[in-house]
């Protein structure tokens, strides 16, 4: 990896630890729904462009049935990747730290890993599924702190959190299998576009309040605009011009970010289970993905 390459790395990790920080300054303000839908229509609008312009060549391949069953995939996956994870991590955000949920964000991979196992036929070695179970013992860690009271508020908010990477693990494996062959950021923007016109009616049907702060407006439009858009443009960037394995090197930069940015700019607390708790998901998704051991290609 390049220092361009390894520079552009960091911002990215920067930018998706810090859409965190963006949902708890925001969520207060907005409001969860309002919020997601705000989130996923602006960056939708920021990938127009690039749906238009990859789209126009893509979809002139294929046949009108190709084209209308891509764009019901399309519409399944934006549901499914973008309208009910995002309503999920800003309702989060009224809960519990930022930090926390970029931490809990990062067993993602394990349940795409499982996901794929169960309901894909993909075939996981028994070091994977190890990893699966200290990666899922390290969400329990993590949260330690939050479920000593029993069945809270918080609680609600961890599982919310939890269910939103189950989406992530159950929607990028049905992607994969149902959108092979397009460009990922013709996906990416495809999906999120349809997600944002799903969400405008709740926009409309919510409004936005009178008084909103210039700090939750600059928040808003960061997360969409900048932790969204941008950031799915640099990611795809990073993937196409080095290792999938390099690029994914995000997924334990992020909880770094997100637990640094709630400290410094919301004075949240930090955990020492909070610390072991996020090094057990951290290593069982190098179990799981095969930077510990070897995985099959399948």
């Amino acid at each position: 990896m390049t220092p361009k390459h390894l520079f552009e790395l960091f911002i990215l990790s920067a930018l998706w630890g810090g859409s965190f920080l963006f949902m708890r300054i925001a969520a207060p303000e907005f409001g969860s729904f309002e919020l997601a839908s705000l989130h996923i229509i602006i960056g939708g609008l920021v990938l127009l462009p690039i749906f238009v312009w990859m789209g126009r060549k893509f979809f002139a391949t294929l046949a009108r049935p190709q084209q209308t069953q891509t764009l019901k995939n399309m519409a399944l996956v934006g549901f499914g990747n973008m309208v009910i994870p995002f309503s999920l991590f800003t309702y989060a955000a009224l809960h519990i730290e930022a930090g926390l949920m970029s931490i809990v964000n990062a067993t993602t991979p394990l349940w795409g890993a499982a996901i794929g196992a169960l309901l894909f036929a993909h075939r996981l070695p028994a070091i994977a599924w190890f990893g699966l179970l200290i990666g899922f013992i390290g969400v329990i860690v993590v949260t330690s702190h939050q479920l000593i009271d029993g069945m809270s508020v918080e609680l609600l908010a961890i599982l919310a959190v939890v269910g939103a990477t189950l989406c992530y693990g159950i929607f990028t494996n049905y992607s994969k299998k149902h959108l092979i062959g397009i460009p990922p950021l013709l996906v990416a923007s495809g999906t999120l576009l349809t997600g944002g016109l799903m969400m405008l009616p709740v926009a409309l049907w919510f409004g936005i309040n009178d008084d909103i702060s210039l700090r939750a407006w600059l928040s808003v439009l960061a997360l969409g605009g900048l932790s969204t858009g941008f950031a799915f443009i640099l990611f795809f960037r990073l993937l196409e011009q080095t290792r999938p394995s390099h690029a994914m090197l995000v997924t334990y930069l992020v909880p770094i970010f997100g637990v640094l940015f709630g400290n410094v700019f919301l004075d949240e607390s930090f955990y020492i289970n909070m610390l072991f708790g996020g090094l057990l998901i951290l290593t069982g998704v190098m179990l799981t993905a095969g930077l510990i051991g070897q995985r099959s290609s399948k």
